[in-house]
C-alpha cells in the first residue's frame, strides 16, 4: 500500500461521517448522562447551592413571625382556676449595615454559579470517560478478532506441517512447534477475551448498561491547528479556571462582608400583641416599634482574626488560579505533542505492517518449496501479527488523544453536539 492509499484509508477511519459518530459514542454518552448513578447524586446535591443562595437572599428581607401562648393557673386555697392567652406578631428588618448582607448575598450568588459549573465539569469528565472506555472496548474487540484470525492461520499451518510430516518433508520438531503455536494463539485469544470482558464491565459501570458492538467514532474534528490558538481557546473555555475565578469573587465579597461587620448597624423591629384572660375578665393589647444599633468595641481579637482568615483564603485562591493556568498550558501542550507523535507513528506502523505482510507471504511460499523452515514461517507471521496489533492500538490511540485534547481546550461537548 503506497502513502497516498494509506492517507485515504486513515481519512476514512478517522473522518468518515458525522452520522456514524452519532450512532456510536454519542449514543453511549447520551445513555450515560441519563443512567450514571454518580451524576444523579451530583444533580441532587446541585440544588443545595441554590437553596443556600435563597437563604442568604432572604436575610435581606423583613422577617415576620407569629407567636402565641396559653396558660392555666390553679389556686388550691380557693380552688379556682384562671385561664389566659396571648398572641403576638413580630417583625424585624435591617435598615443599614454598610453593605454586609449585600456582600454575603453576592458571595452566595458567585458560589451558586461556581456550583453549576462544577456540575457541568463533572458531566464533561463523564463524557470523556465514556468516550475513552468506548474506544478501549472497540480496540479490545478488534484485537480479539486479530487473535481469532491468528488462531485459524495457526491451525492451517499445523495441518500443512502435518501433511509434510506425513510425506517425510518435515521433522517432528516442526510438527511440535506448529502445535505449540496453536496453544500460544489460544492463550492470546483467552487473554484478549478477558480484556474485552473487563472493558464491557467498565462500560456498564459508566453508562448503566452493557454495550452492543461499539462503532469506531468517525467525525472530522475542528480543533484549532496552532498550539498557541489551542492554549488561548483552552484558557477561555476551561471550567476549572472559571470555577476558581468565581470562587475568588465570592471570597472578595466574603472579605468585604467580614471587614464591614465591625461597623455599626441599624435594625428596625416591631410587634403587635393581644392578650385575654376570661377568668379575670380583662384583655390587653399592645404595640411596639424600636430602632436598635450595635457596635463591637472589643472582641478579644476575633474580628481581626476573621478578617485575616478571609484575606488568606483570597490570597490562596489567587495562587490557585495562577497554578491552574500554568498546568492548563502544560497539559494542552503535552496532549498536542502526543497527538502529533501518534499521527506520525501510525504512518510508520502501517508501512511496517505492509512490509511484514509481504515478508510473511514470501517466507511462506519459500517454506512450501522447502527453502525456509517452519520456525522461519512462524516467526515471520508473529512479526506481522504484532505489527497489526500495534497498528490497531495506534489508530485507536489517535482518537483517544484527540478526545483528550478536545476535552482540555473545552471543545469536546460541542464536537459531540451535546447541549
Amino acid at each position: 500500500m503506497n502513502a497516498k492509499t494509506f492517507v485515504i484509508l486513515i481519512s476514512m477511519i478517522i473522518c468518515f461521517c458525522e452520522v456514524a459518530f452519532s450512532q456510536s459514542i454519542k449514543q453511549s454518552i447520551q445513555t450515560a448522562l441519563e443512567n450514571n448513578e454518580s451524576l444523579k447524586s451530583q444533580k441532587a446535591l446541585l440544588d443545595n447551592s441554590y437553596q443556600n443562595f435563597l437563604i442568604q437572599k432572604g436575610t435581606m428581607l423583613p422577617s415576620l413571625s407569629l407567636s402565641g401562648t396559653g396558660t392555666r393557673s390553679s389556686n388550691f386555697q380557693t380552688n379556682q382556676d384562671s385561664d389566659s392567652y396571648s398572641i403576638s406578631l413580630n417583625s424585624s428588618f435591617t435598615l443599614f449595615d454598610f453593605g454586609v448582607l449585600d456582600a454575603k448575598k453576592r458571595s452566595s450568588s458567585r458560589l451558586n454559579e461556581a456550583s453549576k459549573l462544577s456540575f457541568k465539569k463533572f458531566e464533561d469528565d463523564l463524557i470523556l470517560s465514556v468516550a475513552k472506555v468506548h474506544l478501549e472496548l472497540f480496540k479490545a474487540i478488534k484485537i480479539v478478532e486479530l487473535y481469532e484470525s491468528s488462531l485459524e492461520i495457526r491451525k492451517q499451518q499445523f495441518l500443512a506441517v502435518k501433511n509434510r510430516f506425513d510425506l517425510g518433508e518435515a521433522t517432528r520438531s516442526d510438527l511440535l512447534r506448529a502445535k505449540a503455536s496453536i496453544s500460544g494463539a489460544e492463550a492470546q485469544l483467552k487473554v484478549g477475551q478477558a480484556n474485552v470482558k473487563k472493558f464491557r464491565e467498565s462500560y456498564k459501570t459508566l453508562v448503566g448498561k452493557f454495550p452492543d458492538n461499539p462503532i469506531l467514532p468517525q467525525i472530522e474534528t475542528k480543533e484549532p491547528s496552532e498550539l498557541e490558538t489551542k492554549i488561548r481557546v483552552g484558557m477561555e473555555n476551561d471550567l476549572s479556571l472559571k470555577i476558581l475565578m468565581l470562587e475568588e469573587k465570592a471570597l472578595k465579597e466574603e472579605l468585604r462582608s467580614t471587614e464591614k461587620s465591625r461597623l455599626p448597624n441599624l435594625n428596625l423591629s416591631g410587634s403587635l400583641a393581644y392578650g385575654d384572660s376570661q377568668t379575670l375578665g380583662n384583655n390587653i393589647s399592645s404595640g411596639r416599634i424600636s430602632l436598635t444599633s450595635n457596635l463591637t468595641l472589643y472582641s478579644g481579637g476575633q474580628k481581626k482574626a476573621q478578617v485575616k482568615i478571609a484575606s488568606n483564603k483570597l490570597a490562596a485562591k489567587a495562587i490557585d488560579i495562577s497554578v491552574r493556568k500554568k498546568l492548563l498550558q502544560r497539559d494542552i501542550t503535552t496532549k498536542w505533542l502526543d497527538l502529533n507523535a501518534l499521527r506520525s507513528s501510525v504512518i510508520a506502523k502501517q508501512e511496517e505492517s505492509n512490509a511484514l505482510n509481504e515478508l510473511y507471504e514470501s517466507v511462506f511460499e519459500e517454506w512450501k518449496l522447502g527453502g525456509k523452515t517452519s520456525l522461519d514461517t512462524d516467526q515471520a507471521y508473529q512479526n506481522f501479527l504484532n505489527s497489526e496489533l500495534e497498528l490497531v492500538t495506534a489508530t485507536t490511540d489517535i482518537l483517544i488523544a484527540k478526545f483528550d485534547l478536545l476535552a482540555e481546550i473545552g471543545s469536546l461537548r460541542s464536537e459531540i453536539q451535546l447541549r
